[in-house]
């Protein structure tokens, strides 16, 4: 390998080479590098006769010897001679159909950014065969939540049901190198949740309380207040929390659950 190919291959890769201006301390000798073998001269091909006639004029005088041998050596083809009219019109005509209009392109739709959902936490209580309760947990609120449930659940005369209690956190497993989870996501997995709790633990009514559990754990769109699903009534209504801090909304709960529940609150 010569020293012209040796340089190709480094700039090939991408690597730079250097050479010093001056011998280096503490370096060896510089040896010449094998360079590449030297062409050999090519001679130059001889000119045409008839680019000699065209450089020297046509007020030039050539003899008529050297015109023909030139002719002799370099024959011109002759010119064809021009279509007629018709086959021209006829061939235009052609070329005019065979020709594809232009498709105008469309820009590409570009989807909104998807929005990102904080981590949040559900209180879930199954009360017997009767209901599924999911309360959309604010935490650091301390507030009584848990008392307030027992309270409700006292005066629909449910206390005295097996109570069950879990939790569902959201994102399921926190990991700060991974891309925040959008609304789809968290929708996905909030409701195939559902689904299979009351698949596992049939109940005849669902409480969506809040703003969270409703968006993110309805089987069907809520519509309205009451909505049926597989012939469960899944019902919103507003979290624990709203009701602690805003105890004007508890009235209308009551009456609510008075209508839902007749045979419940009748005493």
């Amino acid at each position: 390998m010569n020293e012209l190919q040796r340089t190709e291959y480094l700039t090939a890769l991408g690597v730079t080479s250097y050479m010093p201006r001056y011998c280096l301390p503490l370096a060896p000798e510089p040896v010449q590098a094998l360079l590449p073998p030297a062409q050999a001269d090519v001679p130059e091909a001889p000119t045409a006769p008839a680019t000699l006639m065209a450089a020297v004029g046509a007020d030039a005088a050539v003899p008529e010897t050297v015109s023909s041998t030139a002719q002799a050596q370099f024959p011109v083809a002759p010119a064809e001679p021009a279509p007629a009219p018709e086959v021209s019109r006829v061939i235009g005509s052609i070329t005019a159909e065979a020709k594809i209009a232009p498709t105008p392109s469309k820009p590409a739709a570009v989807a909104a950014p998807e929005k990102t959902v904080h981590p949040f936490v559900l209180n879930c209580w199954w009360l017997g065969e009767e209901l599924l309760a999911v309360d959309s947990r604010e935490p650091g609120t301390a507030l009584p939540v848990e008392s307030l449930f027992g309270n409700i659940i006292r005066a629909l005369d449910w206390h005295q049901l097996a109570t069950e209690r879990d939790k569902l956190k959201w994102p399921l497993a926190e990991n700060p190198f991974a891309a925040a989870a959008g609304a789809s996501d968290a929708r996905e997995t909030c409701s195939s949740w559902l689904e299979a709790a009351c698949g596992r633990k049939p109940v005849k009514s669902i409480w969506l309380m809040g703003q969270q559990a409703q968006e993110f754990c309805a089987p069907v769109p809520m519509a309205e207040t009451v909505n049926e699903w597989q012939g469960i009534q899944v019902i919103a209504m507003p979290s624990l929390t709203e009701l602690l801090t805003d105890p004007q909304r508890k009235r209308p709960l009551w009456q609510l659950l008075r209508k839902l529940y007749p045979e419940q609150t009748r005493r």
